[in-house]
């Protein structure tokens, strides 16, 4: 399931607002008249970006299948061309911050599609609206763990660390995104991270080990399955994958963008956020193990023997 800040994959799966309630115009127009088009949203994210910057910007209307929104330095306008009272003035904050994350629904959704997209935008424009605030095209390894509080529930005694996760989190929880080679792909928790924690822990082990030069992991998850070879060159980890399946289905752009360069410690960082939230939900949530052993040595990764996560990102 894609969510982000203020949106969540909703019936059909499409694009539900879940953000405030003071926001819930604002949020109806943009999944209402912008839409899945990573265009649109640029426009919109430009628009008020330079409202913020000039005052003396002339208002702009974006007329769309249910409202008109009229963009001007003292904020945005929404009304519905059928409702009344449906109808909201908002800040250029407010509005710039749902926007954005509008977008990261975007790349969520399809992330080759708003990839081509933005630098269409940037060539006919001749800049970039996103620049110094989402910019991942230099990105060629990622982890995005997702909110701790967001979907885990109780479950009070499981076998293992990884039986834990699969009955933590519900399939509408936050996923994690890896970003490879700027392509987002969506790792569920409970599908996809409970299967691969039995490989990641040792992975992860063995890479800090200073006498290693090179390992081979196979990801055996239904939505996320690949094969990754993993060579050390200096600081350096160079991980060269296949790629079998994934949620949303990116191998072709996945395996267009080639190897994936990262610095071994940094690799290890990034895997540490999703051990971060797992070690703290089952804190949180006082799940019992009866095999603790995984959980335990995820703790080791993270510097956390007291249960502190003093070494977590």
């Amino acid at each position: 399931m894609i969510r982000t800040q203020y949106y969540v994959q909703g019936a059909f799966g499409m694009p539900f607002f879940c953000g405030p309630a003071e926001l819930s115009v604002l949020g109806q127009w943009v999944t209402a008249d912008i839409q899945l088009s990573p265009l649109d949203v640029l426009e919109a994210i430009d628009l008020v970006t330079e409202a913020k910057a000039n005052p003396g910007f002339a208002p702009e209307d974006l007329d769309g299948n249910a409202h008109t929104a009229t963009i001007s330095p003292q904020g945005v306008r929404v009304e519905n061309h059928y409702v009344e009272h449906v109808q909201g003035d908002f800040t250029l904050d407010d509005a710039f911050r749902v926007l954005v994350d509008f977008w990261d629904y975007c790349c969520q959704a399809n992330p080759a599609k708003a990839d081509a997209r933005r630098r269409q935008y940037a060539d006919e424009h001749g800049h970039d609206p996103l620049a110094g605030i989402r910019d991942i095209q230099d990105t060629a390894f990622e982890i995005r763990a997702g909110h701790t509080a967001i979907g885990a529930r109780l479950v009070g005694v499981a076998a293992d660390l990884a039986d834990a996760v699969g009955e933590m989190y519900p399939s509408e929880a936050e996923d994690a995104v890896l970003v490879w080679n700027q392509v987002p792909i969506r790792l569920t928790y409970r599908y996809d991270i409970a299967v691969m924690l039995d490989d990641l822990v040792p992975l992860l082990e063995e890479i800090r080990r200073p006498e290693f030069s090179g390992t081979e992991v196979f990801w055996g998850s239904d939505t996320f399955s690949a094969e990754w070879k993993l060579t050390r060159e200096g600081g350096d980890l160079r991980i060269r994958a296949r790629w079998h399946s994934t949620l949303g289905n990116h191998e072709s752009s996945l395996t267009e963008r080639g190897d994936a360069t990262v610095g071994a410690e940094e690799f290890v960082r990034e895997w540490a956020k999703v051990l971060w939230r797992i070690v703290t939900d089952v804190k949180t949530g006082s799940v019992e193990l009866a095999d603790d052993d995984l959980l335990v040595r995820a703790k080791v990764l993270l510097g956390d023997d007291d249960d502190q996560g003093h070494g977590c990102p």
